[in-house]
């Protein structure tokens, strides 16, 4: 199991309700872990995707780069 992210820099992210992404070296710096590799795992079962969800967003990957959509 690798390192646990914390997300305590992504709240305010997340509290703006906008749409932003991403990068894997921002990812990693803002949360002290690596981004997932398993794209599937990393959309469904990861602790971000479960993380977004709770604060009312869709996780989405481009090119190693995470979208965090706003749901209405």
């Amino acid at each position: 199991m690798g390192k646990q992210p914390n997300f305590t820099k992504l709240y305010p992210l997340f509290e703006a309700n906008s749409d932003f992404s991403l990068t894997e070296k921002q990812y990693e710096k803002l949360t002290g872990a690596p981004m997932p590799k398993e794209l599937r795992y990393l959309l469904k079962g990861s602790a971000v995707a479960k993380k977004a969800a709770e604060h009312g967003y869709v996780l989405q990957v481009n090119e190693r780069t995470m979208s965090f959509k706003k749901l209405i």
